[in-house]
């Protein structure tokens, strides 16, 4: 099925491949549901900015909506996202009220309810015993009790109906556990019990040991977040997304400050997020400005300045998900005109040398991403070439070349051919816009497939 979904053939599988990622959204497995989200986020991306995606994916904005949606009742306690992550805001978890880890939720049941089987269904108590979790409180005006044991509230009693559930029964039973009882004690209809069962989980997440738990639900968030950017246009998200949440965005990107100990796949998931909201024509620039885009020391500078460092050594671990996001996401903000000027500004092009300078056999599809974003950039900014030139980026694309060259078996003769070419038509000329990017294609063409064209 996974094969399936990101292999795009043909449209009818594809089609009931998402119909099961949509499905699996429901699942009480947190491991299962980021892998899912992950899944998902690339037919997004894929799609991203067509209309009518989120219907031809088969997305539920529904379930969206109910994972993106902010966390009660830490808001006013100070708790960002970052709080949430990391070690230093353990302190501020475990002083939360205690009602900021209790459930409200509250859903409204139409006249056509169907009735569960009762032993006497014309005779049914408004009150739930008191020691009864969940609890629920009707709006509707109770009927008088009669001598018969108290049941639950009506279940074809029509209003609006509010659980709570407490942090003891949060803390003593299984978030499926809570959800069934809450479903078969009041009926819950069907569009409400995934919001139920988000609210259970998260507050869950809440309590004290639970702190593997509150990270994979903020990298959930995060996915659904940028999957909610791609599928669904501005007005949406507008609405769902930034007018609940105006400070959105910089709670994002504090999310890639190097300072916070944020861990990578949290980043990655921000890094997928920010990418999502700046594809908003009213949001690039709100982007732009959180990261810091145009400053050297900036936190996309930054990072990335890190990463690339990283990569550089043989024993790194940083994954290749979080090098491909960061990559997307600096070359979607170079595609824009203000977006580029910003950041090779600040120093984009060495960092892009130095990429491209990387030898391991590991790092190869990341030369390849970077060598993407090296032909945009230097064909659409004046002075990128110039920078390009007088940081030896020429020599160390030409020694890239050789270096790929050798690992594919071809004869030094073709490999000195193809270099005095690469001179001819680069480098002793300096050669215009037109002949830069006809140069730093074939560079690119060379590291992809790893030909080497002999001279005419």
């Amino acid at each position: 099925m996974m094969c399936v979904g990101t292999c795009f053939v043909p449209t009818l599988v594809t089609n009931l491949s998402m119909q099961r990622l949509n499905s699996l959204m429901l699942t009480s497995d947190l491991d299962v549901l980021v892998l899912t989200l992950t899944l998902i986020l690339r037919p997004s991306q894929q799609y991203s900015a067509q209309p009518a995606v989120a219907q031809a994916l088969n997305i539920s904005t529904h379930r969206l909506q109910c994972l993106t949606r902010r966390w009660n009742n830490i808001r006013e306690a100070g708790v960002t996202l970052v709080d949430l992550v990391t070690e230093k805001g353990c302190p501020k978890i475990d002083t939360l009220p205690p009602d900021a880890r209790d459930v409200h939720f509250t859903f409204y049941r139409k006249g056509n309810t169907e009735e569960k089987p009762q032993e006497k269904p014309t005779e049914l108590a408004a009150d739930v015993t008191p020691h009864t979790t969940p609890h629920a409180t009707p709006h509707a005006t109770p009927r008088k009790p009669t001598s018969a044991p108290a049941q639950p509230q009506a279940l074809t009693q029509t209003g609006a109906v509010s659980i709570f559930i407490d942090r003891h029964t949060l803390q003593s039973k299984t978030v499926m556990s809570i959800l069934a009882d809450a479903i078969e004690t009041y009926n819950i209809p069907d569009d409400a019990k995934f919001e139920l069962m988000c609210r259970i989980r998260v507050a869950q997440a809440l309590c004290h040991g639970n702190d593997d738990d509150r990270e994979k639900l903020v990298v959930v968030r995060t996915l659904a977040i940028a999957i909610f950017c791609h599928t669904h246009n501005e007005a949406q998200a507008l609405s769902t997304l930034f007018l609940p949440e105006p400070d959105l965005t910089t709670h994002l990107a504090e999310l890639l400050q190097l300072d916070r100990g944020v861990p990578i796949p949290v980043q990655t998931a921000a890094i997928a997020a920010l990418d999502g909201a700046a594809r908003y024509r009213g949001k690039i620039q709100e982007v732009l400005a959180a990261v810091n885009a145009g400053v050297n020391h900036g936190t996309l500078m930054s990072l990335l300045r890190k990463t690339v460092n990283d990569v550089a050594d043989p024993e790194a671990t940083v994954p290749h998900s979080f090098v491909e996001a960061l990559l997307a996401l600096v070359t979607f903000l170079a595609s824009h005109a203000a977006g580029g000027n910003m950041v090779v500004a600040a120093g984009l092009i060495p960092l892009l040398i130095q990429i491209i300078d990387n030898r391991l056999p590991q790092r190869l599809m990341m030369v390849s991403k970077t060598m993407q974003l090296v032909d945009n950039v230097l064909y659409g900014f004046t002075n990128a070439f110039q920078l390009f030139c007088n940081n030896r980026g020429v020599e160390t694309l030409v020694d890239r070349i050789e270096v790929s060259a050798h690992v594919t078996g071809r004869p030094p003769l073709k490999i000195l051919s193809a270099r005095g070419r690469l001179k001819h038509c680069g480098v002793r000329r300096r050669p215009t816009r037109t002949r830069n990017s006809s140069f730093i294609r074939l560079g690119s063409f060379m590291i992809f497939s790893g030909k080497i064209p002999t001279p005419a």
